[in-house]
């Protein structure tokens, strides 16, 4: 090899090796915005999630308070049953004693 062609040739390689930095320089960015994007996505996941579990916290607690309501709600009614059961009684052994509602009015 002449010399120019050497001066040449290593001109080349320092233009290749200056390319291939660059290219390596973009590719390593590339990569760089790639892991920012998926910590970001990453975040938003987790934020998704906790909302998702709170969701499912508040689902499971008002599943919970309605399951009681029922119960309360049948409690209620067996009282309320029984104190019209024992109500009606009363009106029998009061109509028994004292006559109809109607017979009051007409004595008065």
């Amino acid at each position: 090899m002449t010399e120019e062609k050497l001066i040449e040739a290593t001109h080349h390689l320092a233009e290749s090796r200056e390319q291939f930095v660059k290219e390596l320089r973009l590719a390593m960015e590339g990569f760089m915005a790639f892991s920012d994007r998926l910590r970001t996505f990453s975040a938003y996941l987790d934020g998704r999630d906790a909302k998702i579990n709170a969701g499912i916290e508040i689902s499971a607690s008002v599943h919970e308070s309605l399951a009681r309501l029922v119960e309360l709600l049948k409690e209620n009614t067996i009282a309320l049953n029984e104190n019209t059961e024992r109500l009606d009684r009363f009106l029998t052994k009061f109509e028994t004693y004292f006559g109809t509602e109607r017979g009051l009015d007409l004595e008065n």
